[in-house]
């Protein structure tokens, strides 16, 4: 049975590899694993070391969605 972090990472991941193939990542999937960051960590499934390295994962994989969605937008 994997841990709630290893759980998250593995979400994450599949983030990446959405992005890899060009695919769009809903803002409602962005959302819910934000919360489900949240919540696990207040929770007691992850610690707070697990849910920094988590959160800073989330907030590269999102902006490198954004940069990829919106090329055009970003660093006018």
């Amino acid at each position: 049975m994997a841990s709630a972090y290893e759980e998250l990472k593995e979400a994450l991941e599949n983030i990446e590899h959405d992005l890899e193939t060009e695919r769009f990542v809903p803002e409602a999937k962005w959302l819910h694993l934000e919360r489900e960051i949240e919540n696990r960590t207040l929770g007691g499934g992850i610690s707070g070391e697990e849910s920094l390295d988590l959160k800073e994962l989330l907030d590269e994989l999102r902006l490198e969605h954004d940069l990829r969605m919106n090329p055009g937008t970003l660093g006018s």
